[in-house]
């Protein structure tokens, strides 16, 4: 086929695309409203080292994945639900929950989902204070001055809506153009019927001379 087949087949088949690309964005808007909301909380600590030294920022970049290994514990997280009263295992907090150490920029981000974003923050914030409190026990036993410490400098705030309502039905608007274009050439390969002199071209590869013009009776 030629380019402009391609464009005759989608301007014979418009039709077909238009309603595939609406019915998938009708459904993604649909699926998105159904899902129940889930709001995702951050806090940010800073960490850093009480004096320059290379070797010292070394260790502090390894410790820092340490930190989140010790707060993502089902432990530590039954201790975090214990004392705001949430009566959620620490297993299932597990799964919304998320630390992340970034070395490059010295912080560690705490990040909580929940369907409510007072619980959501409250969360994030109570994590944040057992980060403070393990970093102290932690210099509590160090000698010297070799000492990594933590500074809240976000406080627990929104940062993110799931699922994204507008971002989901422009997906499902996307996927729904792609397969309505699909559709469209699987119709047209399907049809084998000759309509025009130039489907007779095309078929049977020969030149049309002439046509019979068709009257009204």
């Amino acid at each position: 086929m030629q380019l402009r087949d391609y464009i005759t087949v989608l301007r014979k088949r418009w039709w077909v695309i238009v309603l595939t690309t609406i019915a998938a964005a009708v459904a993604a808007y649909g699926a998105s409203k159904l899902m129940p909301q889930t709001f995702r909380a951050q806090t940010v600590y800073l960490v850093v080292a009480n004096r320059a030294d290379n070797g010292l920022n070394i260790v502090l970049r390894n410790t820092m994945n340490s930190y989140r290994e010790l707060l993502l514990q089902p432990d530590a997280l039954d201790a975090v639900s214990e004392q705001l009263r949430l009566d959620v295992p620490g297993e299932r907090l597990l799964e919304d929950v998320y630390i992340q150490p970034r070395p490059d920029e010295q912080k560690i981000l705490i990040e909580v989902d929940n369907t409510m974003l007072d619980q959501a923050q409250l969360i994030a914030g109570t994590i944040g204070q057992r980060l403070e409190a393990e970093v102290t026990r932690i210099n509590a036993n160090l000698e010297g001055t070799d000492r990594i410490n933590v500074t809240r400098i976000q406080q627990p705030r929104l940062i993110g809506i799931q699922p994204n309502t507008r971002i989901n039905v422009l997906a499902g608007a996307i996927l729904g153009l792609i397969l309505g274009i699909l559709i469209a050439f699987i119709l047209e390969f399907l049809d084998d019927t000759i309509k025009s002199s130039a489907d007779v071209e095309r078929f049977v590869g020969l030149t049309t001379l002439g046509a019979i013009p068709v009257t009204d009776k």
